[in-house]
């Protein structure tokens, strides 16, 4: 069930989308790692893009090929669809962009990432492109650092962020965030509470933890497998990336 409200809060972000249409073009097939629901995929299937979405998460998978039976069938000889950890797969087939949308980079350890790395370096063809949206790093180790040694069994602050329409129920769904600090970054927790008429609340809880880490770390990292940074962003209108950008969006170019 929390899938599908994260599904209906998050399916009304729209402003990375043209940025991925722009940055993919003439770099066909795509490999878009963690594509959850297909908050990007579906878009660039529209644009014309070939598409191959990956994801661990079987419910959003399913929810994927549903929508590709359903309202997006027109869509589904442009698309293909496997579940798989990002960090372990295998793939028969060599793509012109591998992108990670969403901030999922950030939700990776060092370590973790060196995985990733050797599996895209393996499946990217050369002059390909890697691009990757987290959120600003900067961003992120100041709020650790205003959290780190808050009272752990204090209640953190919760902010409420929007509203929207139960997909089953038709009750109001209020979405709250709060933020704490962990050893070795911020944990995001999204609270979804549906409001019945007779007063009760009944809440799902999404978690997602993003680490420390820096622009410089990862260049470096990008760098050891043969990847070059060709573009430094710091949101998806093309800013140069800054102490005050909301993102940090990378694109690097495989020259190995």
């Amino acid at each position: 069930m929390t899938g599908n409200l994260v599904q209906q809060h998050h399916a009304k972000f729209k402003d990375d989308l043209p940025f991925w249409r722009s940055w993919t073009k003439g770099k066909d097939p795509i490999l878009e790692l963690g594509c959850g629901h297909g908050r990007v995929t579906i878009p660039l299937a529209k644009a014309g893009r070939w598409i191959v979405g990956l994801d661990m998460d079987w419910g959003s998978i399913q929810f994927l090929k549903s929508e590709l039976m359903g309202d997006y069938k027109d869509l589904s000889e442009r698309i293909d669809i496997i579940q798989a950890d990002m960090l372990h797969f295998q793939i028969d087939h060599v793509f012109g962009s591998v992108i990670i949308p969403c901030n999922t980079y950030s939700v990776l350890t060092a370590q973790d990432r060196q995985l990733l790395l050797g599996n895209v370096t393996a499946v990217l063809q050369k002059e390909g492109l890697f691009i990757v949206s987290v959120p600003n790093p900067l961003w992120i180790k100041v709020l650790h650092e205003s959290l780190w040694g808050n009272d752990i069994n204090s209640e953190p602050e919760t902010q409420v962020e929007t509203i929207f329409t139960h997909p089953e129920t038709g009750h109001p769904v209020q979405v709250s965030s709060r933020l704490a600090a962990t050893s070795d970054g911020i944990r995001w927790d999204w609270l979804y509470d549906q409001l019945f008429p007779d007063g009760r609340t009944e809440r799902s809880l999404q978690s997602t933890e993003h680490k420390l880490s820096s622009l410089e770390i990862y260049q470096q990292e990008f760098r050891k497998v043969g990847i070059k940074t060709s573009a430094v962003l710091g949101d998806f209108n093309g800013a140069g990336f800054g102490e005050d950008s909301p993102y940090l969006i990378l694109v690097g170019i495989k020259d190995l």
